[in-house]
């Protein structure tokens, strides 16, 4: 079983040393960590290029060294032509289109390459790895458009370009042409050489990039899901008898069990949990069945990122390079490229989100609904002349429609490409970019159901709430205001949503409960 580590603090510099996490990976894409090669990456990618430029002067054919692509497999071509056919490479899959993807994405996707094509057996240059590299510490940021991608090729393509210097990307906050920024960076377009335009548009890339940012968010979402939840059950009136261990040793589902510890651990000291013990003889599913979904959902993540930990630092490209015990090498073609892993993770990912924002949205409508909450309707402190929280629900149910969509299996869809030659794809791209994109939509359901809890926590004036729930409060009380009248809620729900992804609300309740389980 994979483990979730957190660092819980940005790191200035990442070395790629064979041995990359995820957590490096999220630490380069959105906090701009520097990227540095060990001797040992540099070693071996000079190695396997020693073999590519042996292989390119002998008349054998291997994919993409000495023959044609894609369907042009069949094609030698002469090493004169075979630098003018790696660039043609890059240009013919320059094909994505829509707007563009989020820059953490890109930049995802170019750390993913420093670390799959350094594997030593791609036998790229280092030259234009170090390229790469320096387009990521500088913050040359290729743009890349998110639609047309059948699981690898057309975005990778786009990265391509800026490299030799065509296509668009973003450098202190312009869009130039690829050859501007690298100039205005103090960087300079490459020459790509046999196998390079290969390489850079195979593998895995823009699948293990955008699993990668959408498992770390679910790990998160899905933690801030237990504190939302016992909060919920607070001023909801319910009881922890439904987390008794007793209960769960029964059925000794790892994270069924750590949820329900977690539920306990937040809510150990309430007022209110002590004063309403034994109100109801059981409290709704929502309540009562936590730490089942809960725990089915973090078993679905942590699925997801041990075939995460295993891609991160894999070999994807087709032909691989291998040296064999007489010191020369061969290079051997199968499918390392395709996107299967992570995308079947990634659309069991957006079932298993979708269900546990379906159970938020259900602790919502009770939080609203007098009928059943005991709390004033739509948690209205002005009734008269106010609606109170009554279409924050709305937006909830719109999100979760929306996310129903989009938990449909992609990896299920197949289509022929390349004349027949590739006549099954993994549609692994489909899948890992709406699981990314069910992430933002999950904490904004999240993000309501914290907002309605804050609310409701108001209508206890005498009883305190747990110090967990409490310091949850304060938290939420810094962008949310006691709602007297009515007021914009759009602003509310985006701020907490990024106090969320920022993980403010798990760290806030770690100061109480010590390290939560996951």
């Amino acid at each position: 079983m994979v483990e979730f580590y957190w660092k819980g603090k940005e790191m200035d510099r990442i070395l790629l040393n064979g041995k990359n996490t995820l957590e490096d990976l999220v630490s380069v894409a959105r906090n701009h960590s520097q990227v540095a090669f060990s001797d040992a990456y540099v070693q071996r990618v000079q190695k396997c290029r020693n073999f590519v430029d042996d292989f390119s002067k002998g008349g054998i054919p291997i994919y993409g060294v000495t023959t044609g692509l894609g369907d042009n497999w069949r094609k030698f071509i002469p090493e004169e032509e075979r630098i003018h056919i790696q660039r043609n490479h890059i240009l013919a899959h320059t094909c994505a289109v829509g707007d563009p993807i989020n820059e953490e994405c890109t930049r995802a996707m170019m750390f993913v390459m420093l670390l799959h094509f350094g594997s030593g057996y791609t036998g790229i240059r280092l030259e234009t790895l170090e390229l790469l590299k320096e387009m990521l510490n500088r913050n040359v940021v290729p743009r890349v458009p998110g639609h047309g991608s059948v699981g690898y090729i057309s975005l990778e393509a786009h990265i391509g370009m800026v490299l030799i210097g065509e296509g668009k990307a973003w450098y202190k906050g312009k869009l130039l042409s690829g050859k501007e920024a690298l100039l205005e960076a103090g960087l300079e377009p490459t020459v790509l050489s046999s196998k390079e335009g290969l390489t850079i548009v195979s593998g895995t890339t823009s699948v293990t990039a955008f699993s990668a940012l959408a498992l770390y968010d679910a790990a998160t979402l899905a933690l801030t899901a237990d504190v939302s939840g016992a909060f919920s059950l607070e001023v909801l009136k319910g009881t922890l008898m439904a987390m008794d261990d007793r209960i769960m040793e029964v059925r000794p589902h790892v994270d069924q069990g750590m949820t329900a510890y977690n539920l306990r651990a937040i809510l150990q000291d309430s007022e209110i949990v002590d004063k309403y013990r034994g109100y109801r003889v059981q409290d709704a599913l929502s309540i009562r069945c936590i730490p089942q979904l809960h725990g089915a959902v973090k078993k679905a993540i942590k699925d997801g990122l041990q075939s995460l930990e295993v891609e991160l630092n894999s070999s994807v490209d087709n032909p691989l390079i291998f040296e064999e015990n007489d010191g020369k090498a061969v290079a051997l073609m199968g499918c390392n490229a395709d996107g299967s892993y992570l995308g079947m993770a990634s659309d069991f990912l957006a079932i298993a989100i979708t269900d546990l924002c379906k159970m938020s949205a259900s602790r919502i409508d009770r939080l609203l609904n007098r009928l059943v909450s005991e709390l004033p309707a739509f948690l209205n402190k002005n009734a008269e002349y106010n609606d109170g929280l009554m279409m924050i629900q709305y937006t909830a149910a719109g999100l979760l429609g929306e996310m129903r969509i989009l938990s449909h299996p992609a990896v299920v869809d197949n289509l022929t490409t390349c004349a027949n030659q590739e006549d099954y794809i993994s549609m692994g791209y489909n899948a890992v970019k709406k699981a990314y994109d069910l992430m933002q939509m999950g904490r904004y359901i999240i993000a309501i159901e914290l907002i309605c809890d804050g609310q409701a926590l108001d209508c206890y004036d005498m009883l305190a709430p747990s110090s967990a729930t409490g310091k949850v409060y304060q938290l939420l009380r810094q962008v949310v205001p006691v709602l007297e009248t009515d007021a914009p809620l759009t602003p509310l729900i985006e701020s907490v949503s990024t106090q969320i992804k920022e993980r403010k609300y798990i760290d806030v309740v770690e100061t109480v409960t010590g390290k939560l389980q996951f």
